[in-house]
């Protein structure tokens, strides 16, 4: 009966689903992210070159060769320098299906949804719905595959003159009644990678209303100046009980999300 009963159990334990693959993050620079999960590869606001002495390195650059047979969806939140590469528009024809979103008419990207702010859009197991900017363009609530993430674009509360637009579109997003697994927001300015106390304080205020699990800071433009993660982890981390705040050290580190927490590799 013993023998049974071990039986038994091991052949449920065998035939019992594993844990979800875990999703796979790179933070690339400024504002650009690369995000894989078990079905899709998400790219948000790639960009080679911010300056002529703030270039992405080349063994970080990505083509349509750098992705396997998942499908690519490329998300661009608006047409500024900083957030939006022209070499785009040459990958769609190098690998046909790939998918643009983008947050502006004009982009000239073959095929892009253009998101108008308050839009929801869904498409092939994937739900996009996009915020208004304080600056240009949109941000991006996006859902696939289980996951569902925040980037913000340039929705920030740059000043203290934009806190109700700012709050508005947090509001809005609440409303959306998604839960939050990762949220990247803007903790600096563009150029001068000013980390303003205005824009930390709507960080804040932004996450102890969605409650994600995870927040990522971004937005630093300036290669030797990313210890500004660390230092709005240190300062911002304590005061979110209950939300993960992670900090990227460089261009190109990877990371791992299990549905609870985000590691590095």
């Amino acid at each position: 009966m013993l023998t049974w009963a071990v039986a038994g159990l091991t052949a449920v334990l065998a035939a019992a689903p594993g844990p979800e693959p875990a999703v796979e993050l790179e933070y690339l620079q400024h504002s650009g992210w690369l995000i894989e999960t078990p079905g899709h590869v998400l790219l948000f606001d790639y960009v080679e070159s911010l300056s002529p002495t703030k270039q992405l390195p080349p063994d970080l650059r990505l083509s349509p060769d750098s992705f396997d047979e998942r499908p690519v969806v490329v998300f661009v939140s608006h047409g500024h320098a900083d957030h939006f590469f022209p070499g785009l528009k040459e990958w769609a024809a190098e690998r046909p299906g790939i998918r643009f979103v983008v947050g502006w008419p004009g982009s000239g990207l073959p095929g892009a949804k253009v998101m108008k702010p308050r839009e929801v859009w869904s498409s092939g197991g994937l739900r996009v719905a996009a915020t208004d900017s304080t600056d240009e363009g949109v941000g991006f609530l996006v859902s696939v595959d289980g996951l569902t993430v925040f980037h913000g674009g340039d929705l920030a509360r740059w000043s203290e003159a934009l806190d109700e637009p700012f709050m508005s579109e947090i509001g809005w997003l609440e409303e959306q009644k998604q839960p939050i697994d990762i949220a990247f927001f803007a903790v600096a300015t563009g150029a001068a990678c000013d980390p303003r106390p205005a824009i930390w304080q709507g960080v804040r205020a932004a996450a102890r209303e969605l409650r994600p699990r995870v927040l990522i800071p971004m937005h630093v433009g300036c290669p030797d100046r990313l210890d500004i993660y660390e230092r709005f982890r240190k300062e911002v981390g304590p005061r979110l009980p209950g939300t993960q705040v992670v900090a990227p050290s460089r261009r190109g580190q990877r990371f791992r999300y299990d549905g609870e927490r985000v590691t590095p590799e």
